[in-house]
């Protein structure tokens, strides 16, 4: 499971609620459980919401993927690795669990698989919003990254 979907899903289990306010969010991740610093838990919630784990309803946060089928494990804590930059492709890869349900492992294998059929003719980030499209997921939000990542590799290499 993604750390960072737990990391996001924390705070709705705990509170048992499905839409928190930012200031409900963040207290939980930095006073109640006291994993990190508030301007910390402000950039995990940017990150969740970029990478399509998080979205507004209003003026409220709101998972967008099912935490009933979240199970936080006891003791759990998030590693420092949840405050690296991820790659677009790791970011894809993510939103494709949380849109679509699939686990990390089976829709890396359905990109891999995509870029294979296409014999590998388009870069992995490509690979993963056609995998994305097929499936039906919403990854709207990456697509001036992949543009960016893709286009600015092809610039330096020409």
């Amino acid at each position: 499971m993604d750390e960072l979907m737990l990391v996001a899903a924390t705070p709705f289990k705990r509170n048992n609620k499905d839409s928190l306010s930012i200031k409900d969010f963040e207290f939980v991740l930095s006073f109640d459980l006291k994993w990190m610093a508030p301007d910390v838990a402000s950039k995990v919630r940017d990150k969740a919401i970029g990478s399509q784990l998080l979205k507004f309803e209003g003026a409220e946060l709101a998972p967008n993927f099912d935490i009933s089928t979240i199970e936080i494990p006891h003791g759990f804590k998030p590693s420092e690795s949840i405050f690296k930059e991820r790659s677009v492709i790791e970011d894809i890869i993510a939103m494709i669990v949380a849109s679509c349900g699939t686990s990390a492992r089976e829709t890396t294998a359905l990109i891999n698989k995509k870029q294979e059929q296409l014999e590998d003719l388009v870069d992995i980030e490509v690979a993963g919003i056609l995998t994305a499209k097929e499936l039906g997921c919403d990854i709207d939000l990456i697509y001036d990254r992949v543009y960016s990542k893709v286009f600015s590799e092809k610039e330096i290499s020409t």
